[in-house]
């Protein structure tokens, strides 16, 4: 009731509260039905190990600009042991369609284009540097690579492509969600919008591009039309290519390591994103 309290102090009266379905992290999320109009509202207990990316999501949330197609924060809190997040509602028709010739291709990139270019610099929030993400990606990689097993296939190209990794070059001052894929780019009546900011860093502008490509291959893309797709947006036509290829590796080789020793339930969906991501880097390899 603490919880409900306070939200309502925000909202007014709550007249209808309607469960959603959640993502990977152990939260709760939440329509609200309320004077002031529907409400998405997610939340997490305070000793829960995603709780740092609710943390990371609020920081964004407090400075990100109204010209962004996402929704507005309207209220953050810590309540009765949880974090709490309130944002204007999404009325959502579906999930984006990554797939080649889909009609939505056009509204991505739209949307990965005013990232690069209203969010440089960062407009303010306290985000870690994206050189933090990557290093999570690479020890997992690192670990694959020192004791690969024997049915790693395209081991030769992971380590050449691996090598060529430039901390320095993913370094920047743009603001970056670094989580783009279909369940977090929602179509509603007013578009698409872009959700869920827990993984959000700063670096540079090309990064975000970057680590939308595997997720293009994976939706039926060969590598050489997904990155085509990602000439159409202006940051990345400064993407130094050895750092791309690095870090192709290593997105590709974390999810090899995930689809082995991760959950069982996402072991799957982690093989056929690693496979994507092989592609790639056979691409680039050559």
């Amino acid at each position: 009731m603490e919880a409900r309290d306070a939200a309502e102090v925000v909202c007014g009266p709550i007249e209808r509260t309607t469960s959603l379905p959640g993502g990977l992290t152990a939260g709760l999320a939440a329509r609200l039905d309320t004077p002031a109009g529907r409400m998405f509202v997610k939340a997490i207990p305070e000793d829960s190990p995603s709780m740092r990316l609710y943390q990371r999501e609020r920081l964004v949330g407090t400075v990100m600009p109204e010209s962004m197609p996402a929704p507005r924060m309207v209220w953050s809190g810590h309540t009765a042991g949880w974090i709490m997040l309130m944002f204007e509602y999404v009325d959502v028709r579906r999930t984006v369609d990554f797939t080649p010739g889909s009609p939505d291709l056009p509204d991505v990139l739209d949307v990965v284009r005013a990232l690069g270019e209203r969010l440089t610099p960062n407009p303010g929030a306290a985000v870690p540097s994206v050189a933090d993400n990557v290093e999570f990606l690479t020890r997992r990689a690192d670990s694959l690579l020192a004791d690969p097993p024997a049915d790693l296939r395209s081991l030769p190209a992971y380590r050449s492509a691996r090598a060529r990794l430039d901390w320095d070059a993913i370094a920047g001052t743009t603001l970056l969600h670094a989580d783009l894929h279909e369940d977090n780019l929602l179509v509603g009546v007013d578009g698409v919008r872009l959700i869920d900011w827990g993984l959000a860093c700063q670096g540079a502008a090309w990064v975000e591009t970057a680590l939308l490509i595997p997720r293009f291959i994976l939706s039926g893309h060969t590598p050489e039309q997904a990155e085509q797709a990602a000439g159409q947006v202006p940051a990345w036509k400064t993407a130094p290519e050895a750092t791309v290829t690095g870090l192709a590796a290593v997105w590709s080789l974390f999810r090899e390591f995930v689809s082995r020793n991760g959950p069982e339930r996402i072991r799957a969906s982690r093989a056929r994103a690693a496979a994507a991501g092989r592609d790639w880097v056979e691409y680039r390899i050559g």
